[in-house]
């Protein structure tokens, strides 16, 4: 494996996002579309696939203390300007929700969904005399297609697979064990920026534990360890701490978390439960770092596999490549690395994804912890084995039969989500 193309890939997949990443994205590709015009626009018509909707239609809305598709968009059109990133909803002023909501009840926003597991946001923004056509596909900022009044200012349409490929590094050519390799052999000052992701997310972990915020799964956790209920221990350290960040970003806390692939909630199941397993086993530094890089190698394969957004839960994923980072820093070796992460596809793959919102604070939680027993599982010897449900000899195989599950089995899964949604009282 070149480490180098790795942590460029790696590099390529964090970046800091406020607020839930589907809604972000909308705003963010409203936004592109906006400043085409040369004045303000008067309709937007947009179209957006399933899982953007899933994922954006309950969670909360930063600086807004309220939810909505339709206000994400109205929101991305009165926030443009040059050079917004996925940070756009930090901008956000009690005027801009009081006009947005107005221009919400006007019927300024259309909303198409699309029956597609793609991650897929088209809006056309329009005046009385200009139109601007811009398309976001795969990825939260990767704008692929930008139209003004018919003339064609961007088209990398026929480059989709660029954006999951990054360059020519193909992250499902190596196996964990070439993951593992190159844990061990990386230059740990090449690590630097995954430390400062680390910290960013503890950092909004401290600040989800300060009040109750969403359902408050981190400070109701917290408050049974201080009244002796729980025991103050590593897994319910780890599960209180993901939890509260979870907490905070999905009520639209003022603040901002690192993302992995895409999703704030990945990045933080990424890196907090891993950063908080360094803690209690009183491991280094270096030794974080090195097996953080290992997991986040292992959850890019999954993903990459899986897809960016799928009817599979991300925090199974991530959780999985947190068990094999709290294995590394256990003193694990391969086998007993993928181990703990075919004991995570055995026990909580099936959790599928009902949208952002709250709760996934629990989903967090869940993952997180059972990502310290399947490391301690694997680290006793005691791998689930291929002879059961989806699992197989190697874990690489595991990760193609959920893959299988994802594609085929659960298709239909989003779109009833969808419907019990808006349907539901």
């Amino acid at each position: 494996m070149d480490i180098k193309k790795a942590l460029e890939a790696i590099k390529g997949e964090m970046q800091p996002s406020m607020g839930c990443t589907e809604p972000v994205a909308i705003g963010l590709t409203v936004s592109r579309a906006c400043e085409l015009l040369e004045k303000p626009a008067t309709h937007l018509d947009m179209v957006i696939s399933s899982n953007i909707f899933k994922n954006a239609y309950s969670v909360q809305i930063p600086n807004t203390g309220t939810n909505g598709i339709e206000l994400s968009c109205v929101l991305g059109c009165l926030l443009s300007k040059p050079g917004n990133t996925m940070e756009i909803f930090a901008d956000i002023k009690p005027e801009h929700v009081t006009k947005g909501e107005e221009l919400v009840e006007q019927g300024f926003v259309t909303v198409k969904v699309l029956k597609s597991s793609q991650f897929y946001i088209e809006c056309v923004a329009t005046n009385a005399t200009e139109k601007a056509h811009v398309i976001t596909e795969d990825a939260h900022d990767n704008m692929v297609f930008a139209e003004k009044d018919g003339v064609v200012k961007l088209d990398k349409r026929v480059k989709v697979e660029a954006a999951e490929s990054h360059g020519d590094f193909d992250i499902t050519e190596y196996t964990f064990a070439d993951f593992l390799k190159a844990a061990n052999e990386v230059d740990v000052k090449d690590l630097d920026f995954i430390k400062e992701g680390i910290e960013m997310n503890l950092a909004i972990a401290a600040r989800g534990l300060e009040k109750k915020y969403a359902i408050g799964v981190g400070p109701c956790l917290k408050k049974m360890v201080d009244a002796g209920k729980l025991s103050n221990d590593m897994v319910t350290d780890i599960k209180l701490t993901t939890a509260a960040a979870c907490d905070f970003r999905m009520s639209g806390g003022n603040g901002s978390v690192m993302t992995y692939l895409g999703s704030g909630n990945q990045g933080l199941e990424t890196m907090l439960p891993s950063a908080v397993a360094a803690k209690h086993l009183g491991v280094s530094e270096e030794t974080l770092l090195r097996a953080e890089l290992l997991g986040m190698l292992c959850i890019m394969y999954m993903k990459k596999h899986v897809g960016r957004l799928s009817p599979i839960c991300g925090a199974t994923l991530a959780g999985s490549g947190s068990a094999a980072a709290i294995t590394y820093m256990m003193g694990g070796n391969l086998e007993q690395i993928c181990g703990a992460v075919q004991n995570m596809m055995g026990g909580v793959a099936g959790i599928f994804c009902d949208g952002a919102k709250g709760g996934c604070a629990l989903k967090l939680s869940i993952c997180a912890g059972e990502a310290v027993y399947a490391a301690l599982y694997a680290m006793d010897n005691s791998i689930i084995q291929a002879t059961d449900g989806i699992n197989s000899t190697a874990v690489e195989d595991t990760v193609k039969n959920l893959t299988k599950l994802s594609h085929e089995g659960l298709d239909e899964v989003d779109m009833k989500v969808i419907e019990i949604m808006q349907t539901k009282k």
